[in-house]
């Protein structure tokens, strides 16, 4: 019987590899912290650190059931020149500066129950942007939020900015969508992952932890990507392109 079976199946499987290149949307960046901080994605730049205290760097850790390289940033809260993250120059990577998907797989480890920035677009000069709240939930401050977040636990964590309309998700699950102009990229192109910022009021909203992946579309998506499965199995490709054939976001760019 297995030898009838299999001519059958392998037709399947090319049929569902095809949908799945098809449906899923591209990054034009990736980081996948495999002991490097370049991007998988030919063309993008590799991140830069900000590690004051010298002590970040890659270790290995359990990621949602896989054992593989993460980058750990470790800092502290203050002073603000003490705190560690990463910065990724979208220079040349998206047509817009307000249109864009950014996908994260990361935990934070301290500052339960207290601000903790998790993106900023803004050069670290203003106290807006995207946080974990006192109430841990995520927050695009100062307009609101929603999404119960834990510490101690990885989180994929994605945020859609459709010109100006905000979108974000906890683990696959649409939290809020709100009208704000806070995350909209500034001039200088950079996004700042985990970095405070360092004028103004609210400095020092800062948590050490660890991120496992990073992914930038050049494009507002409808929905969420094929939740990232570190280095699967080669008998998990097949299940990724069963859930890939469902998958039906499309770019939806303002004019």
């Amino acid at each position: 019987m297995p030898t009838r079976l299999m001519p059958a199946l392998a037709p399947l499987t090319l049929a569902l590899s095809t949908l799945a290149a098809q449906a899923a949307p591209s990054p034009v960046a990736q980081y996948d912290f495999n002991g490097t901080l370049a991007s998988s994605v030919a063309g993008a730049p590799a991140l830069s650190v900000t590690d004051p205290l010298g002590q970040s760097g890659f270790v290995t850790d359990s990621v949602m059931g896989t054992t593989k390289s993460v980058w750990n940033f470790q800092g502290a809260a203050s002073p603000v020149t003490d705190q560690a993250g990463l910065t990724l120059d979208s220079t040349g990577l998206l047509t817009r500066n307000d249109t864009y998907s950014l996908e994260m797989v990361f935990k934070f480890t301290d500052r339960e129950n207290a601000w903790r920035r998790i993106v900023d677009v803004s050069s670290r000069q203003t106290d807006d942007g995207f946080y974990v709240d006192p109430s841990n939930n995520l927050d695009v401050y100062p307009i609101g939020g929603g999404a119960p977040f834990t510490n101690d636990v990885y989180h994929d964590v994605f945020l859609v900015d459709n010109a100006g309309i905000v979108t974000f998700y906890l683990d696959g699950s649409a939290q809020a969508t709100l009208t704000t102009t806070v995350m909209n990229i500034d001039a200088s192109n950079h996004i700042n992952f985990f970095l405070d910022n360092v004028v103004g009021g609210g400095q020092g909203e800062y948590s050490s932890g660890s991120i496992s992946m990073v992914r930038l579309y050049d494009e507002a998506l409808t929905a969420v990507p094929p939740p990232p499965v570190p280095e699967p199995a080669a008998g998990a490709l097949m299940l990724a392109g069963l859930g890939a054939v469902g998958y039906l976001a499309r770019r939806r760019r303002a004019a």
